[in-house]
Parts: C-alpha cells; sequence; structure tokens
C-alpha cells in the first residue's frame, strides 16, 4: 500500500484543475506513440520498485508483532516506535530530495540507497536490539533518498504534458503493490514456521535485486537514455501555472498526503492488532496469519488496476483531478466508520468487517497515491522535482509520526471513541482539500 496509485489529469475545461494539467492536443503526430509505450528504463524501474516493496512489506507486515514478541515492547511503545520509523522515512526524502536535485545524475541515488537498505534488512535478521536501531536508521537513509529518486526518473522520462505519465504512475503503484502483497504473504508464513531472523533476511534477499538491476555499471546506459527521451517528447510550449495555483495545488496534495498516511498507518498497525483481538481468523479450519491481512489491500489493488486502466481515458474527459483525491479522502475517513458496528459485541467478529475497511482503505489509496503523484509531477518546476516529491512526503512523514501516536489511543481510549475520532479528519480534509485546490484566476 503505498505509497501504494490513479486517476489522470482532466482535460483543460475542467474548470478545477489549471491549464498546464490539460492533455497534448490531439493533433500532435506522436500523441498515440506516448499514451501506448513507455520507455525500456521504466520497466527496470518498475522491477526495482516490486523487489523493494517486497522487502519493504515483509517488515511493514510484521513490524507491529516482532517488536512484542521479539524485543518485548509494549503495544503502544512498539506503535510509537513505527510511527517514529515510518516519519523518518518519509520526512528524510525532503532533504533527500533537495539533494537529489542539487546533482545531474538523475539514477545514481537510487542506486546508493538500493545499497543502505540491503544493509537495513542484513541488520534486521540479527537478533539484538542494537542491531534493530542500527538498522532502522539505515533503512530510514535508504528509504529518504529512494522514494524521490524513482520520481525524479520519472520526470526525467515524462516531461511536463506527456500523456503517459498517469500510466507509468499506475504501473509503478500496480509494481508495489504486487511487491507488497508477495512480501506480506512470504512474510505470515516466514514469521511463523521459520523465525524472526529468516524472514528478514529473505527480505535482503529480495532487495538485493534492486541492487542488481541499478548497479551504477548497468544504469550507463541509462543516462543516455532519459536524454534521448527528454529530447525527443520534451513540449516547451506548454503554459507554466501561475505561482499563487502552483502553490496550492502542492499545498492541497501534502494535506492529502498527511491524512493518508495518517490512516496508512492505522492500517499497518493497530488494525492488525485489532485483528489479532477482535476478529475471527479462523476459515475452514485454518487460522489466516495476521500478516495475510495486510496482503488483502495489495491483491485488491493487483485485481482493480485493470479495471482502473480501462477507465482512465473516459475519467479523464469528465472528472477532475481534485474530484477524485477528494473522494479518496471520503473512502478513507468510511474505512474507519464502517468498523463502528462491531463495538456493539463484546467477542470476535467475522472478517467481513475488516474485509469492508481494508477495500475502502484500497480505494482511497488508488484515488490519491498515483493520481497525487502525477498531479505533483505536472505542477512541480522540473529544477525542483526532487524537493516538490520530498516535500510530499514529508507530509506523509508527519501523517506516519501523528499515526502512531493515535495508534496508542487503541489502547488507552474505548474503540468507538477511536473510531469516532479518525472519520472525522480525513472528512474534513477532503472539504480543505477542495477549497485549496478550486480553479482561481492567478
Amino acid at each position: 500500500m503505498n505509497a501504494l496509485p490513479f486517476p489522470s489529469d482532466p482535460p483543460s475545461f475542467c474548470a478545477s484543475e489549471p491549464q498546464h494539467d490539460s492533455l497534448p492536443s490531439k493533433t500532435a503526430p506522436t500523441s498515440h506513440v506516448r499514451e501506448s509505450k513507455h520507455p525500456p528504463l521504466f520497466y527496470r524501474l518498475c522491477a526495482a520498485v516490486l523487489c523493494e516493496r517486497w522487502a519493504a512489506f515483509m517488515l511493514i507486515s510484521t513490524a507491529a508483532l516482532m517488536l512484542c514478541a521479539r524485543f518485548g515492547f509494549p503495544r503502544p511503545d512498539a506503535l510509537r516506535l513505527l510511527g517514529i520509523a515510518s516519519a523518518a522515512n518519509y520526512f528524510g526524502s525532503l532533504p533527500g530530495g533537495y539533494l537529489l536535485d542539487r546533482t545531474t545524475n538523475s539514477h545514481r541515488g537510487i542506486s546508493i540507497s538500493s545499497l543502505f537498505l540491503l544493509l537495513g534488512y542484513i541488520l534486521l535478521s540479527l537478533p539484538y536490539q542494537p542491531a534493530l536501531y542500527i538498522s532502522l536508521a539505515l533503512l530510514s537513509v535508504g528509504h529518504s533518498l529512494y522514494k524521490p529518486s524513482t520520481q525524479r526518473i520519472l520526470a526525467a522520462l515524462y516531461p511536463p504534458g506527456d500523456s503517459r505519465i498517469e500510466g507509468a504512475q499506475v504501473l509503478i503503484h500496480l509494481s508495489a503493490n504486487i511487491g507488497a502483497a508477495a512480501g506480506s504473504l512470504l512474510a505470515g508464513i516466514l514469521s511463523l514456521h521459520a523465525g524472526w531472523s529468516v524472514t528478514y533476511a529473505s527480505a535482503a534477499l529480495v532487495m538485493s535485486v534492486p541492487c542488481a538491476l541499478l548497479w551504477p555499471a548497468q544504469t550507463a546506459h541509462a543516462g543516455s537514455e532519459i536524454s534521448s527521451v527528454n529530447t525527443q517528447i520534451r513540449t516547451p510550449e506548454m503554459p507554466t501555472p501561475s505561482m499563487q495555483r502552483h502553490t496550492r495545488t502542492i499545498a492541497g496534495l501534502s494535506l492529502a498526503m498527511f491524512l493518508f498516511t495518517l490512516c496508512t498507518a492505522q492500517a499497518e498497525g493497530a488494525l492488525l492488532l485489532f485483528c489479532k483481538d477482535r476478529i475471527d481468523r479462523t476459515f475452514l479450519g485454518f487460522e489466516v496469519p495476521i500478516a495475510w491481512f495486510l496482503a488483502f489491500p495489495a491483491v485488491l489493488v493487483l485485481a482493480l488496476t485493470p479495471l482502473q486502466l480501462a477507465l482512465l481515458p473516459r475519467l479523464k474527459q469528465s472528472v477532475s483531478t481534485s474530484l477524485l483525491i477528494a473522494l479518496g479522502l471520503v473512502a478513507a475517513s468510511l474505512c474507519f466508520a464502517v468498523l463502528l458496528p462491531t463495538t456493539l459485541w463484546p467477542g470476535p467478529v467475522s472478517m467481513a468487517w475488516l474485509a469492508a475497511s481494508l477495500s475502502l482503505f484500497v480505494l482511497a489509496e488508488l484515488l490519491i497515491a498515483p493520481l497525487g503523484l502525477a498531479l505533483l509531477l505536472r505542477s512541480a518546476p522540473p529544477r525542483f522535482i526532487g524537493l516538490a516529491t520530498g516535500l510530499w512526503y514529508a507530509a506523509g512523514a508527519l501523517g506516519y509520526f501523528l499515526g502512531g501516536e493515535v495508534g496508542a489511543l487503541w489502547s488507552s481510549w474505548p474503540t468507538r471513541d477511536v473510531l469516532l475520532f479518525l472519520p472525522a479528519l480525513p472528512a474534513v480534509g477532503a472539504v480543505v482539500f477542495s477549497g485549496l485546490t478550486r480553479h482561481r484566476a492567478a
């Protein structure tokens, strides 16, 4: 889930969107090629993102349980530590993106960050608490560079005005969710039958694949490929948005990212513990591993992506991007509201309740994550892509940090009160976001 994806930029007649988000003219001779073909480097990037998310979700899907069972953390402390770690991963993207903007090599950062992540998972496999803290620090540095690096490469491959950018973000998100599903499913099996050390050693093994794919020798051709693509498809006549509209759009996207990651922190932590305590996980005599419930959203994304890709051209013609993101925030609100009836029964409840909640969360993810990044790349000036992406992830960092604090409330507040409080945040955010991104004259 993240990070990880959907609709696209609307045509210029959508009053809520800036003019530079409109599609290129249909008279352009290369428009069909732009919509249907991606550069070879893009597919290598998809494979690298898939493996990185695979390794990451082997940790994310088991982290809360691992901290409690392996190192003896109390539940509130474990959730707070996870919130801090996730916040550091995201907040570090702001200085990381700034540093990447100072370099001329758009793929160097992703190679270096892959090595940091590999070392982090290797140390995490060791059963020592000091190794835990060092590994979290290495993973934080790695993610701080990895996240803006992927978007910087995409921005180089798909300049402003290229109609393929939404499809590229969808495919990147699809790759991320394939990795998330595989990582969660594998971690659920390994953590039960092979132990924590084997689980995270396997994550390190998976992370070695992006290191090989993005090794400097392998990316020597990438720089020329990016330059070639830029030369072929750059559209210098594309209008630039006014500074006021530019600032309001980025502010609105940052708010949406903050609220989405605050909800994501609950899905990756507190809801898993809620599942352990309140959900009847027995199905046909088999007890479903808790980690598999984090794989469910990723699998649902995989199932819905073909439908989303099929509807994407029609969505471009009828629905504004900002409206779709606002609807994503409404879906995030409903994913907690739907669990309120479970507070009426003291005993375990059906898995269907959690499935409904996670399905609404997936809808929010599909509307906010890839769509927001696509609009961000269209809105940010090319020389500030890394910084703008870092700001997006820094907003996510704040969401994860406060999400850890909210997760701790599940242990001190009645569940009903938490499930009344959580839906209000993204619901109010949807209203504020709509106001910030509403079209106004410069």
